[in-house]
């Protein structure tokens, strides 16, 4: 191949990358003017707020979440696969003076094991121990 051929080549390979770049944007201004895709403008944005109160995990995959928009506020439970609306509240109603220790931290409770776990627990080594 010449060198002649090699440079047509790549000039055609620069017009082909621009031609598709410029209908590429085109497609997104067509797009982002009909409001059709994902990303707003920011007048629309600035009338919604969602801010998350306070959240408190229950599991590895659940959770429950506080979520106030506007003057509302719902009471949310979180999964991997799903959100569900469990109530409306009120925010006053909600005590949040230790949201920031309280909620995302797993609840407190007692230092060691529950009694049944006890007796569950010497009555296996009963079982098991050898004499």
């Amino acid at each position: 191949m010449s060198s002649g051929a090699t440079l047509a080549l790549f000039a055609r390979l620069i017009i082909s990358l621009g031609f598709v770049i410029g209908l590429m944007w085109f497609a997104a201004r067509v797009v982002r003017r009909r409001g059709l895709g994902g990303a707003t403008n920011g007048a629309r944005r600035a009338g919604v707020s969602v801010d998350i109160v306070a959240r408190r995990t229950l599991g590895r995959n659940a959770s429950i979440a506080i979520v106030r928009t506007g003057n509302q506020a719902m009471v949310i439970g979180v999964t991997d696969h799903m959100v569900t609306k469990l109530a409306d509240t009120d925010l006053e109603q909600i005590e949040l003076e230790n949201a920031a220790s309280q909620w995302t931290a797993p609840a407190p409770g007692p230092a060691g094991p529950s009694p049944s776990w006890k007796a569950m627990l010497n009555q296996m080594r009963d079982k098991t121990a050898r004499t």
